[in-house]
């Protein structure tokens, strides 16, 4: 098992992780993508690229709060697997915890592409359709 702090690739996967935290700096979280970055999350089953993915986030932002905690790292080459406990508060105020396995491929030191994992039927019951 590898740890963020093992691998220059999956320190980079881990920085972007908590920079797109409630606390993080989007700003520093895009500048570590690629131009051709593109983002997928099978809870909402489409492709983006940085700046509609941004866009999600900051309206995720606004209404809820996220923070990350790393339960493992894994890393081959320019491919790293995080696996994290995202726990938040809804715009609402309930609290909630989502199991997420997000896969970065990188290349020259940047994010070319995000795949996010997680429990499709909880963020449903957390969210809603839009998540």
């Amino acid at each position: 098992m590898t740890t963020p702090f093992d691998d220059p690739q999956a320190e980079l996967g881990w920085l972007f992780v908590q920079t797109i935290s409630a606390d993080g700096d989007l700003d520093e979280a895009f500048s570590l993508v690629s131009d051709d970055f593109t983002y997928w999350t099978n809870t909402a089953g489409r492709t983006c690229d940085a700046a509609a993915f941004r866009t999600l986030l900051e309206g995720f932002r606004q209404h809820n709060s996220v923070e990350f905690h790393l339960i493992r790292c894994l890393n081959d080459a320019e491919n790293t697997v995080i696996e994290a406990q995202a726990e938040g508060i809804t715009a609402d105020g309930r609290h909630y915890e989502i199991p997420l396995v997000f896969l970065f491929d990188t290349h020259d030191g940047l994010i070319t592409a995000l795949r996010v994992y997680g429990d499709t039927n909880l963020a449903l019951e957390v969210f809603g359709p839009s998540a």
